[in-house]
């Protein structure tokens, strides 16, 4: 399972046990995944109505980081301006759909 495992410090002695469907176990999972949390963790933040953050690639953040740069660079390159705002507004775009939930 993903997450840290043995990091919770409050003692939980109480279960609550539900059926789900295949489909619906996988997706738990993957939002699990993607949000750096074990299965148990999402399920109670999710039941207590608590934020749950996905985690963020950082090689993705990191080649956004370049990209934008480049279009900094291009902005103030002579004859480049026009251009270089079509990129930073792409980049932008790009941002807002990484950004946007699923």
């Amino acid at each position: 399972m993903p997450g840290r495992r043995g990091s919770e410090t409050r003692i939980l002695t109480h279960q609550v046990g539900i059926r789900l469907t295949l489909e619906e176990h996988e997706r738990l999972l993957g939002e699990a995944t993607a949000a750096g949390l074990t299965l148990a963790a999402l399920t109670r933040r999710r039941l207590l109505g608590l934020h749950i953050t996905a985690q963020v690639d950082a090689e993705l953040i990191r080649e956004l980081r370049r990209l934008g740069g480049l279009a900094k660079i291009a902005i103030r390159t002579p004859g480049m301006a026009e251009s270089g705002r079509r990129a930073l507004q792409a980049i932008r775009a790009a941002i807002a759909h990484l950004a946007a939930p699923s």
